[in-house]
């Protein structure tokens, strides 16, 4: 008998703003490029604040299409806590030419108040408008099984 799924919990809303990407072109295996993160704004019931600029996606775009999404960038709450994030994940363009995807992030976070960053675990729903300036992130935290 299977017990019923846990629902994901809504956590924030990550919308970071991006600059051009630096195109290194390819590597084997794929198109690297490097896309600088240069701000942005989380929001919702478990994290508020900012991304700091200075963070950037090493984005991989392979032969099939799929981009390989490795993101690390730097968020403060509204109550000052830095916290690292390392979101990744892959994502594909869209009929519309968004990406969407996926990501699982991880944090990195002093003890306080946002220990429980680093024990829990979160997916993300990852869309990227076509003009590209702009990803948004959606967390959802998994519940413990």
């Amino acid at each position: 008998m299977h017990e019923k799924s846990p629902a994901l919990e809504f956590a924030t809303e990550i919308a970071v703003t991006i600059a051009e990407p630096l195109v290194i072109g390819e590597i084997g295996g794929g198109i690297r490029e490097i896309i600088p993160i240069t701000g942005g704004t989380m929001r919702g019931p478990l994290l508020n604040g900012e991304v700091l600029p200075g963070g950037a996606d090493w984005c991989l775009t392979r032969p099939d299409g799929v981009s390989e999404v490795w993101a690390r960038y730097t968020l403060r709450t509204d109550d000052g806590v830095l916290i690292s994030i390392v979101n990744a994940g892959t994502c594909r363009a869209n009929a519309h030419g968004d990406f969407e995807g996926q990501t699982a992030p991880q944090f990195e976070v002093a003890d306080g108040p946002y220990a429980f960053l680093r024990e829990a675990r979160f997916v993300g729903k990852l869309l990227t408008d076509a003009g590209g300036t702009l990803a948004r992130v959606t967390l959802y935290r998994v519940p413990t099984l």
